[in-house]
């Protein structure tokens, strides 16, 4: 009996082991539900937008080195300032955002945001940054 239980375990283990081989991993977030590359300077940029109702309803920017897509900088937008009612508004406690317009020119993204606050309330920004060559500027957002 304890040979065929230590045969059991030893199958089970095989099976859960082969289960995550390097061609079964997710390496993709399904989170993701846009995302986009450019070169700028010298390196990559990239920006990927999660999808609002997830973990982290975020916009991620990051400087990757042409070639080897080493990662240099990363930066996740999870929240913006406004100006006008002095309070940053946090994206998890939104009951509704819209990250949209994304562009790069002149190595600075610009986007615009509606965000919908839980007190019914709803704001448009727009909002820009700088991608240099190793990191970024302050986040600037404006109401429309």
């Amino acid at each position: 009996m304890k040979k065929l239980i230590t045969s059991i375990y030893l199958i089970f283990t095989f099976f859960c082991t082969e289960a995550l081989s390097n061609d079964d991993k997710t390496y993709v977030s399904l989170d993701v539900i846009e995302m986009n590359v450019e070169r700028v300077n010298d390196n990559l940029f990239r920006w990927i937008k999660f999808h609002p109702d997830s973990e982290l309803p975020c916009l991620r920017l990051e400087i990757l080195e042409a070639g080897s897509n080493a990662l240099i900088k990363q930066k996740n937008i999870c929240n913006v300032y406004d100006e006008a009612l002095k309070v940053t508004h946090d994206f998890k406690k939104l009951s509704f955002l819209d990250i949209y317009n994304l562009k790069v020119n002149s190595q600075t993204l610009t986007f615009d945001l509606e965000l919908s606050l839980l007190s019914q309330d709803v704001v448009n920004m727009n909002c820009s940054i700088k991608i240099e060559s190793t990191d970024f500027s302050p986040l600037d957002c404006q109401r429309l």
